[in-house]
């Protein structure tokens, strides 16, 4: 059974779902979750918000939205997936083209990621301060991103933030802008394979070590 549901928060509906026993299967977009997907065996749900969601501070104060505010970005700081800050670095998009987004996790230690994939058709990333712990499908064990490091995440590839230095960014380029971030409850990271020639979508992890 599969039900379409409007709600004003996705917060507050989500959380009685999970103590339910429903899991988190998609959401969209993760810059500023507007639409989330659950299941239960043979049932599923989708929320899907009402209004756009209100921008809102870090979790610890609002120092750094503050700070972000008067450096002038485009649209402040939005929680997004996985507890994440997110901002646009273009203002419409370039017509839902694509998205340049600034992406800051405030706290260190364990980010509360999970295996995941993105339906797009161009993804990249590049870390601009501190440290970041990344694994990818078929790429070998877990690996640092630090300032200057970048990746091409290949369409649908498998990957996962596990943990990360205080206050450490990236930027994140996405195409299209908006695009379903599915969950993948089966796999677990690092997988068994090494297969860093894989073509994924048509495309290849590309990775790029500042330090080298």
């Amino acid at each position: 059974m599969f039900r379409t549901q409007e709600c004003d928060d996705l917060d507050t509906e989500i959380e009685p779902l999970l103590k339910d026993g429903y899991r988190l299967d998609m959401i969209m977009p993760a810059d500023a979750p507007r639409v989330v997907q659950l299941s239960k065996k043979d049932q599923a749900v989708r929320l899907v918000l009402r209004s756009e969601p209100d921008q809102k501070p870090p979790k610890g104060g609002t120092q750094n939205y503050q700070e972000a505010a008067e450096a002038g970005t485009q649209n402040g700081w939005i929680r997004g997936r996985a507890g994440m800050m997110y901002r646009d670095l273009i203002t419409d998009r370039l017509g839902g083209t694509m998205a340049a987004s600034h992406i800051r996790l405030a706290g260190g230690g364990p980010v509360p990621d999970y295996v995941h994939y993105h339906k797009v058709e161009f993804q990249m990333i590049r870390c601009i301060k501190g440290r970041i712990l990344v694994v990818y499908e078929d790429q070998g064990e877990p690996f640092w991103l630090e300032p200057g490091d970048w990746v091409i995440q290949p369409p649908q590839i498998r990957h996962r933030v596990l943990e990360c230095e205080a206050g450490s960014e990236v930027i994140e380029i996405s195409m299209p802008a908006e695009h379903e971030t599915w969950v993948d409850h089966d796999m677990t990271l690092p997988t068994s394979d090494y297969r860093p020639d894989r073509d994924f979508g048509g495309q290849r992890v590309v990775r790029h070590v500042s330090a080298r």
